[in-house]
């Protein structure tokens, strides 16, 4: 049988988990969070995620940000939507954002009038840095634009 990490026997109340090489005590955080450390982790629902940012388009067919997540959280994206509230569009495209490296998911090609919204169903995951950025063709300087995420939070492993 492996050994018991630490090098004492923990109380008979201590829960062990076996982490692949031994046996190991878990521990709580001042919170009364479990700590999970590997690729192994819990799966740590924190709470629903509802960002909505409105913001002046970069450009004629640019572009609005989405809010990135804030130090010590993830968020797991399931659904994201854009609209420009100002002028009508004609392509609407959705990309993940890490740093300056772009990832291309979604795009929607269709008359969009002012207002009026494109969509996608995600499974993406965001890690503070990373936005999602949502192009808009046919936009002119100065609209209103939104883009809304939604999903739920987790915290980061510690």
């Amino acid at each position: 049988m492996p050994e018991i990490l630490p090098d004492h026997v923990p109380s008979p109340r201590t829960l062990l988990a076996w982490d692949g090489t031994a046996y190991r005590p878990i521990t709580i955080d001042a919170a009364g969070r479990v700590q999970v450390r590997g690729e192994d982790q819990l799966f740590s629902f924190d709470d629903g995620l509802a960002s909505t940012r409105t913001a002046a388009i970069s450009g004629a067919n640019g572009y609005v940000d989405s809010h990135t997540p804030p130090a010590g959280e993830i968020w797991h994206v399931t659904h994201v939507n854009g609209v420009d509230v100002t002028s009508a569009t004609t392509r609407h495209s959705y990309n993940r954002f890490r740093g300056v490296t772009a990832i291309f998911f979604h795009g929607e090609t269709a008359a969009f009038g002012a207002g009026t919204g494109s969509e996608y169903k995600a499974e993406i995951w965001l890690v503070p840095g990373d936005t999602i950025r949502v192009y808009f063709a046919g936009g002119l300087a100065g609209d209103s634009c939104i883009v809304n995420v939604l999903g739920h939070t987790m915290t980061l492993e510690v």
